[in-house]
């Protein structure tokens, strides 16, 4: 009785396995398909920009002296020909022993020049020269004799006098050369104007500064940056700030320099500011020098400046602020592509699974370019193909029957 009860047992368990073989068997996969069609295909990437006026301009000193007070503020809008910066002067002490130190510089220089250059000067020199030139020739002659008579009669001179005879030559020549230098050569004349003319600007410079003019908003804007202190010790013509006009802002961003290859004048790109909101931007200028820089991995990339005019950009967002900008390019303009889901690799080569009566059906492609999680199919496919998306999910085999979903 009880081997009866075990061969039934055994026999509801093979029909069970069966069954679930069976039905595992004839019971179709589901999956999702797409159809294969042409359209365009293009990347997206995203850098990060900074927020730039269209216009700054850097304001410097007018005077020497400390700072004492600066009444605005980084973001602050100021009105033109307002005053910046308040200066104290140098110390008046101070500035009188620069100007008599230049006083004695330029007139040291206007006398050396008047004694060069004047009539009488000239006159000096000239007759050096000439007294030089006479005391040359003299020395080269007498040696020469000398050459001539002991190759007629060897004996006459000996070594040593001869080496004086030549010494005495070169030392009128040098002595000839040194004169030529100090006479009123073009060289000479510019070295004295120029030397007269600078160290005369100088000492006018030193007079402004004495006047201390307050320095003045050249045009109504926002004040950028401050470059000093209250209480820094500072020259004239020194940076102190940095203003820009209020109104429109551009975008300038950093791109590799491949990302630049197929991006225009006038393409369109998309913003995300910090709160999380986006505007659009067109590009307006794609610098063609790049330059090399280190990344933060540590290569080095090669980087070009894109700028981008921004649409309805908040007028809240000034100077400084740091959006991302996401570009988007056409790599093929009519492609026909599908999901990169849908590559299946077989050994060095690339299929996917078309659906054909019910059944996935293996199909060797040709890939081309990939983007966006697209890959562009060459050759292997047609449009209306109904490609499988997930067959790495769903379990698919060549043959397998299947169920889909677009």
């Amino acid at each position: 009785m009880k081997k009866k009860y075990k061969i039934i047992l055994w026999v509801v368990l093979i029909l069970a396995v069966g069954g679930y073989l069976a039905m595992q068997l004839f019971t179709p996969l589901k999956v999702t398909v797409e159809a294969a069609a042409y359209g365009p295909l293009t990347d997206s990437f995203t850098v990060q920009g900074n927020v730039e006026p269209q216009k700054s301009f850097i304001v410097n000193s007018t005077a020497t002296g400390t700072v004492l007070t600066l009444p605005f503020k980084a973001g602050m809008t100021v009105q033109e020909g307002q005053e910046l910066i308040r200066i104290a002067p140098a110390n008046p002490a101070d500035l009188e022993i620069q100007k008599q130190q230049l006083r004695q510089q330029l007139a040291t220089a206007e006398y050396q020049y008047q004694q060069l250059f004047s009539a009488e000067g000239l006159a000096r020199q000239a007759a050096a020269v000439s007294a030089a030139q006479g005391a040359y020739d003299l020395a080269q002659q007498q040696y020469q004799a000398a050459l001539q008579v002991e190759h007629e009669m060897s004996g006459v001179y000996t070594a040593a006098q001869l080496s004086e005879l030549e010494n005495a030559v070169k030392a009128a020549q040098e002595g000839l050369t040194a004169a030529q230098a100090q006479s009123g050569t073009a060289a000479s004349r510019n070295y004295y104007h120029t030397l007269i003319s600078s160290t005369s600007a100088q000492l006018a410079a030193l007079d402004e500064e004495e006047q201390n003019e307050p320095l003045l908003a050249p045009f109504t804007g926002v004040v950028w940056q401050l470059l000093t202190d209250e209480g820094s010790y500072i020259i004239k013509n020194q940076p102190v700030l940095k203003l820009y006009q209020s109104g429109p802002m551009k975008i300038e961003a950093s791109l590799l320099s491949e990302d630049t290859w197929n991006l225009h004048v006038d393409d369109e790109a998309s913003l995300r500011l910090s709160d999380g909101s986006t505007c659009d931007a067109t590009v307006s200028f794609i610098s063609p020098v790049a330059e090399q820089v280190i990344s933060s991995l540590g290569l080095m990339e090669n980087r070009c400046t894109v700028e981008l005019t921004p649409v309805d950009l908040p007028q809240s967002l000034g100077a400084g602020h740091q959006v991302d900008v996401s570009f988007t390019r056409l790599l093929a303009e009519n492609a026909l592509s599908v999901s990169a889901s849908a590559i299946v690799p077989i050994n060095e080569d690339s299929a996917v699974y078309v659906v054909q009566g019910g059944k996935a059906q293996l199909t060797k492609v040709q890939p081309g370019l990939k983007s966006g999680g697209r890959v562009e199919i060459t050759a292997g496919l047609n449009a209306g193909d109904m490609v499988i998306t997930n067959p790495y999910d769903a379990g698919v085999k060549d043959g397998s029957r299947v169920s889909w979903t677009e």
